[in-house]
Formats: structure tokens, sequence, C-alpha cells
């Protein structure tokens, strides 16, 4: 399970990118977002910084949906990259137990607690890579943001 520990560092640390333009700007704006299905890449572009991810090709699903542009919000990255970090410094990701479920746009992770194994498995992280996919959404996002 290390490999998936790696992989989500691997994601966090190319997406750090983004804050200061995201996070610390006094008016953030959204990251677009792009799936290119010839390379496999999920690529993310805000303000001349262009980061491309090839690992979340093999943990969400629907990603050949976002072949046109679409929106990471600037809330949404907050809550992303908060979610990253506490599964990475959680530990849960090391050990034995924990799994992981594709969703569009995504991935969520369950993890079971031996003490309480009748409970069943429990979401300790969910990631999602965009705000929203649909013509509504984006024409919103265009408009308040004026893209």
């Amino acid at each position: 399970m290390t490999t998936l520990q790696n992989d989500l560092l691997e994601i966090y640390n190319s997406l750090v990118a983004f804050s200061d333009t995201t996070i610390k700007s006094s008016f953030a704006i959204p990251i677009t977002v792009t799936y290119e299905k010839d390379s496999r890449l999920l690529v993310f572009e805000q303000k001349g910084i262009s980061v491309r991810l090839g690992l979340p090709v093999y943990y969400c699903l629907a990603l050949d949906e976002l072949t046109k542009p679409t929106y990471l919000l600037p809330e949404d990255y907050d809550y992303l990259m908060y979610n990253l970090m506490t599964l990475i410094q959680s530990g849960e990701l090391i050990k034995e137990r924990t799994a992981l479920s594709p969703e569009n746009y995504g991935f969520d992770v369950y993890a079971v607690n031996l003490r309480e194994l009748w409970k069943g498995p429990e979401v300790i992280g969910k990631v999602r890579f965009v705000s929203g996919n649909s013509w509504f959404f984006k024409f919103l996002v265009k408009r308040k943001y004026k893209i």
C-alpha cells in the first residue's frame, strides 16, 4: 500500500504549485481542468502555471468526459488539498484493509477499524479533481469570474 501513499503524495506535491494564486490571492480564480485522451493526462492550468498528472487515470472514472475544459473552484481546491494532506499524514494509506473506490472525477478512500469490524469500511477521504462538468456550471463560472 505504500504505492498509494506515494501516488497521493506526488499528486499533492504537484498541485501545491497553485496554492499562491488560488488560496493566498486577494481575488482567487478557478483552475481550468481538462483531460488529454492521447497522452492520458489530467491537465490543470491557471495564470501560466500548468501541471500534468498521469496518476489520476488509474484512480478515477469518467475522465473521458473532461475533454472540454471545466473548472476546479478555489474553495474546492482548498478542500482537495486538505483531504490529500489529511490522508497522507494519517498513515492510513499504508495500513492493511485500506481501499480506494474510483468515482467520477475522483475517488474515495475507505478503511476498516479492526476494533469495530461490524461497522464495515468507513470513508476516510474524498478526492475530486473538478467542481462540476455541466454546461450550466461552466456558464456560471465563466460569468462569475469573467473568463
